[in-house]
């Protein structure tokens, strides 16, 4: 049990160390750290936020999450379109300024990983009218 907990600990300081960021080019990128935590059925859980600090509103925003192992490997990826609410209007659309919420979730074991990559996709709307 206590090398669990130590594989643990040093599992969550090298995840808060690499933690990787968005491609900063983009209109959209990461809005702070994500936090990560393991829940109580295993699964590693990634919680943030993104912010739109382009100049025109974007759509379809997904957050693309990929773990790697001390080798190299992928050991685990996953994505979620944020604010999903099934609806195409305009409420999906992410505003200048505007922040939203994420959370992805993996069945992976939290030892094997020791680093991320954080990647945002999103699409400029063609007929956006204010």
């Amino acid at each position: 049990m206590k090398r669990f907990n130590l594989l643990l600990l040093a599992f969550i300081i090298s995840v808060f160390l690499g933690c990787a960021e968005a491609d900063v080019d983009g209109a959209v990128s990461l809005d702070g750290p994500i936090l990560e935590s393991v829940s109580h059925d295993g699964n590693l859980q990634f919680n943030g936020s993104v912010v739109n600090k382009g100049d025109t509103p974007v759509q379809s925003v997904f957050v693309v999450i990929t773990l790697i192992d001390e080798e190299g490997n992928i050991v685990g990826a996953n994505s979620v379109q944020v604010g999903e609410d099934g609806d195409e209007s305009q409420d999906d659309l992410l505003f200048p300024g505007e922040r939203n919420f994420f959370t992805v979730t993996m069945n992976t074991i939290p030892t094997e990983v020791v680093s991320k990559n954080v990647e945002i996709f999103f699409e400029t709307p063609e007929d956006f009218q204010p």
